[in-house]
């Protein structure tokens, strides 16, 4: 038995607590999933338990509130990652076709723009570890340089830094898919008509997030996490700079909304207890 099937240095990331704990726990599961397997196989075990030491240093564990609220706040901020990468996918094809040549294209922004939509195709199939993969791919070449809107960068990174043992809800799910094709639409209709002027961003975009957090705040299990979560969402929008006022008043009548259709349905579930 080599030193590191032995113990493995990645247990020495826990706190010392938490490692007095359940370091022989751990220690026993790793022994079991990497002995006799490949050595890609046991490093990428060891990458396993030093991203689970670094959600319990930073406390954004599933059970930990942090953690909720990322796992909250996943969907719809790839849905917002998702509409902005079709949004740039859109115009990036359709400039493409008008000029009849792909010369001015940037293919590493392309292939993020690409990889997004993936992530959020795999997430819409309940598959959110390869989501995740993809989401922190694509972050990387950000990172890295590639072409493409800032907005993708914190998106994304909420998406990667979901805890990895629980997915969102379904009602989260399918409100950010609707939320993603939604705030897309206007992309679409500016792409294909070349009417530029027509992209305001924070009118026929933001609306969908006022009419979302409405439908999420009547739900039974709404919590003012899932609200923040598509307020997030719409971020990138609210903060255009030729719509922000106009994306103000919308996010503040979407609050005094949610606030509203929230008091009516906590009434009627006590009604009917």
């Amino acid at each position: 038995m080599t030193d590191s099937l032995r113990s493995p240095r990645v247990l020495s990331l826990y706190p010392r607590r938490y490692r007095a704990s359940h370091g022989a726990e751990i220690l026993a599961m790793y022994r079991d999933t990497a002995e006799g397997a490949s050595a890609t196989a046991g490093r990428l075990e060891q990458l396993d338990i030093a991203a689970h030491a670094l959600r319990v240093r930073t406390r954004t564990g599933s059970s930990d509130r942090a953690g909720r609220f990322l796992v909250a706040t996943a969907p719809y901020a790839l849905a917002a990652a998702g509409s902005i990468a079709a949004a740039g996918l859109t115009t990036t094809v359709a400039d493409a076709v008008r000029d009849a040549s792909t010369d001015g294209v940037n293919l590493l922004g392309t292939a993020v723009y690409a990889a997004v939509l993936v992530a959020g195709a795999m997430a819409c199939l309940g598959r959110w570890s390869a989501s995740r993969t993809l989401g922190a791919l694509s972050l990387v070449a950000l990172l890295a340089g590639a072409q493409g809107s800032a907005w993708l960068i914190p998106l994304l990174a909420l998406v990667t830094a979901m805890p990895a043992a629980v997915g969102p809800g379904r009602i989260d799910c399918r409100l950010a898919s609707a939320y993603a094709v939604i705030t897309w639409l206007p992309s679409l209709y500016a792409a294909v008509s070349g009417d530029s002027a027509f992209f305001l961003g924070a009118i026929q975009q933001l609306g969908p997030t006022m009419l979302l957090i409405a439908i999420r705040t009547a739900a039974p299990d709404v919590r003012p996490r899932h609200i923040l979560a598509i307020l997030m969402a719409g971020a990138p929008w609210a903060t255009a700079p030729a719509g922000s006022p106009i994306g103000a008043a919308i996010v503040v009548t979407a609050l005094l909304l949610a606030w509203g259709v929230g008091r009516v349905s906590r009434r009627r579930l006590s009604a009917t207890a």
